[in-house]
C-alpha cells in the first residue's frame, strides 16, 4: 500500500500527488475565497447602513468606513496578511490553519448577522 506523503515548501504543508492529511494550498484558496466574500458583504452592508443614516460603532473603523475605497483597501490588505500568517502557523502546528480560518469565518459571520439585524428594520 502506498504511503501518503506530505512535503514542506516554504513552510506550508503541500500534498504530494494531491493527497494530504494536512492543510493544503487548496484549503487556503477555498477559505481565503470565503473570507473575501464575507469581507465584501461586510463592506456592502456597512455602506448601506451608513447610507440609510446609521453609524459605525467600532471606534477603530469610524474614519475608515466613511471612505469606501479605504474600507476596501484595508480589508484587502488584511485578507492578504491572512495567507502568510496561515502558512507560518501551519508550518509550526499542523492543523492550525484550519482553526485560524474557522475563527475568522465565524467572526465575520457574526458581523454580517449583526449588519443584517441592523439593516432589516431600516429597510421597512
Amino acid at each position: 500500500m502506498a504511503e501518503k506523503q506530505v512535503v514542506r515548501a516554504g513552510g506550508a504543508y503541500l500534498p504530494v500527488n494531491g493527497i494530504s492529511d494536512g492543510f493544503s494550498l487548496w484549503h487556503i484558496a477555498l477559505f481565503t475565497s470565503v473570507i473575501a466574500m464575507l469581507f465584501l458583504l461586510d463592506i456592502l452592508t456597512t455602506q448601506e447602513i451608513l447610507n440609510l443614516g446609521g453609524v459605525e460603532l467600532n471606534p477603530a473603523m469610524v474614519g475608515i468606513v466613511g471612505l469606501p475605497l479605504m474600507h476596501v483597501l484595508i480589508k484587502f490588505g488584511f485578507l492578504l496578511a491572512v495567507i502568510p500568517v496561515t502558512l507560518v502557523a501551519e508550518s509550526k502546528v499542523k492543523g492550525s490553519g484550519f482553526y485560524f480560518y474557522a475563527a475568522l469565518i465565524a467572526l465575520y459571520t457574526v458581523v454580517l448577522i449583526n449588519n443584517a439585524l441592523v439593516l432589516l428594520p431600516m429597510l421597512r
